[in-house]
């Protein structure tokens, strides 16, 4: 619900109406807590340089997302909501750069997994986003320059 809500603040529909819900809120606030415990984590490590700590928050966050959903290493704790949970917020976070890049007029070339944005255009991807390892930042992966394409002769 809240990823609906922060489209139809954004303009790309509408306002969702509720009709029945079968649905708790309770695990979304655990997830947050947890997510916001991570994301201190590794700034306090990026901050202070500590390369140990923030490899390990990395860790510890990746194994948990592979793991909380059908995972044949995890038997203990299964929760697939848990993990529909974190990867739809880590699209809508995708979905989200891209929007705000297509607002600054950059084109988006692709869209990878939950983390990857392609963009060209005339507009410096840096005057719309701040680069860094921050969690609400973004680092340059890869340069590469687009096939041209082929005018065809009649």
């Amino acid at each position: 619900m809240r990823l609906l809500i922060r489209c139809h603040k954004l303009g790309l529909c509408e306002a969702p109406h509720i009709t029945e819900a079968w649905t708790s809120g309770a695990s979304e606030g655990l997830l947050e807590k947890f997510r916001r415990v991570l994301t201190q984590a590794r700034e306090n490590a990026i901050t202070d340089g500590d390369t140990a700590t923030e490899k390990y928050v990395k860790a510890l966050y990746a194994k948990f997302a592979s793991t909380i959903g059908e995972s044949t290493y995890n038997r203990e704790i299964r929760r697939p909501d848990w993990m529909h949970i974190i990867r739809s917020q880590a699209f809508a976070n995708l979905w989200y750069k891209a929007h705000r890049a297509h607002k600054a007029g950059l084109t988006i070339v692709r869209l990878r997994g939950t983390d990857e944005l392609h963009v060209t255009g005339e507009t410096d991807w840096r005057s719309v986003f701040t680069e860094g390892r921050l969690t609400t930042q973004l680092k340059l992966k890869d340069q590469y320059a687009l096939p041209q394409s082929r005018k065809r002769s009649a």
